[in-house]
């Protein structure tokens, strides 16, 4: 399984990687791609405030804002890259306070922030 070291809104973390892929089959280019972007680039940074919103909004009225330490609710877990040979996408697996059973994704996409929403966003 693959790893990789990520500072995701200024905590780092040792998060498996996940791809998608057939058997037998090398990694993408926009694969390997999208994995490199999120390294290497403040996209991560970029996503904060949708989260934060995110979680406004879906928490039942438990939440308000300002939030001031998002980890309090959401969790980075690992990252998944579906298959595409169309984007480079990405996506950050958080477990989520709120839905423990569905968590949340964080994707990105051709180096930017898409969306914020249920893991099945991505699935």
């Amino acid at each position: 399984m693959n790893k990789c070291v990520l500072t995701i809104w200024g905590r780092e973390f040792e998060l498996n990687i996940v791809y998608e892929r057939y058997p037998g089959e090398d990694l993408l280019d926009g694969q390997r791609i999208g994995v490199e972007l999120l390294k290497t680039t403040d996209i991560v940074d970029t996503a904060l405030d949708s989260v934060k919103e995110y979680v406004i909004k879906t928490s039942g009225g438990q939440v308000a804002a300002p939030i001031e330490n998002i980890f309090k609710y959401v969790m980075p877990k690992s990252i998944f890259v579906p298959h595409s040979k169309k984007a480079m996408r990405a996506a950050i697996m958080c477990n989520y306070k709120f839905d423990a059973e569905h968590g949340i994704a964080v994707v990105f996409e051709d180096g930017m922030f898409k969306q914020v929403g249920a893991q099945d966003v991505v699935l």
